[in-house]
């Protein structure tokens, strides 16, 4: 890609982005000026933007919805707020990552705000790029009940609203899939995949993969979980890992439409959603 780049790591909570936008970034890829702080569940940081998740999160809480929500979010609700969001955001950008020619954008709520941030980033001049790293939902479900005391079947439907979104929203997109464990195994190959899909240069030298082979360790995989999961899922999932195997596929596209139509219509069962 020629001009400025963002690379935007869209992948749900608990999902391996902190982890592969952490690698990007010490590839070369700008990282936000602001970033937040490292946790105990995250201790090698999560490689996003402080400011911009607050802004996420006003942004959410603008529609009635949250970061927890697995409902689908409604933008008709935010219209009249719109463009001072899009003015802010905008000059959050600046204010993060500068005039730096790629950067490396993360934050989970942008699976469900993508439409948003594609925009307010091609109106700021960058061409916007996806990496997208998929885990297991029942490895991801099993870390979000330890950190976050969530349900199963709360953190499950999270899970699926999160990735039948940004697989949607980012269909355009030059874009990368990629599974978490084969990303953790061999990070070598995963990049230079991603790189060739992209057509983005990274930095490739000794000094900087030394940096991410200190950076990446199996002590980031803390959760190990192999429970059943609903079909629906399990088949969303099965789909996406295909995805990252083979490639795009229109009938895989569609399976996943069917698969989003269906839980939107389930959606309206619940009168329980988080607010």
């Amino acid at each position: 890609m020629s001009g400025k780049t963002a690379l935007v790591v869209l992948g749900m909570h608990r999902s391996g982005t902190s982890s592969v936008a952490g690698a990007l970034a010490l590839l070369g890829a700008r990282a936000p000026q602001t970033l937040m702080r490292p946790a105990d569940d995250n201790p090698k940081g999560f490689w996003e933007s402080e400011v911009l998740a607050a802004l996420n999160d006003r942004l959410l809480q603008a529609g009635g919805s949250t970061w927890h929500d697995w409902r689908r979010f409604d933008p008709s609700k935010v219209a009249d707020a719109l463009p001072a969001f899009r003015t802010e955001a905008a000059d959050k950008l600046t204010s993060e990552f500068g005039e730096a020619a790629l950067i490396v954008l993360k934050d989970p709520r942008i699976c469900r705000l993508f439409g948003f941030w594609r925009s307010v980033l091609e109106d700021c001049g960058y061409g916007v790029a996806v990496v997208s790293p998929v885990r297991s939902p029942a490895e991801v479900a099993a870390s979000l009940m330890v950190r976050n005391d969530m349900s199963r079947s709360h953190a499950l439907r999270l899970w699926l609203r999160h990735v039948l979104e940004a697989e949607r929203a980012s269909r355009l997109q030059p874009r990368r899939f990629l599974t978490w464990p084969d990303f953790i195994a061999d990070w070598r190959k995963a990049v230079d995949q991603t790189a060739q899909d992209l057509g983005v240069d990274l930095d490739r030298s000794p000094e900087a993969e030394a940096r991410v082979d200190a950076f990446l360790s199996a002590e980031l995989k803390h959760q190990h979980a192999n429970e059943n999961v609903p079909d629906q899922i399990r088949h969303t999932h099965q789909i996406l890992r295909a995805i990252a195997r083979d490639g795009e596929h229109p009938d895989l596209q569609r399976a996943l439409d069917n698969a989003r139509q269906a839980f939107d219509q389930a959606c309206d069962l619940f009168a329980d959603a988080p607010s």
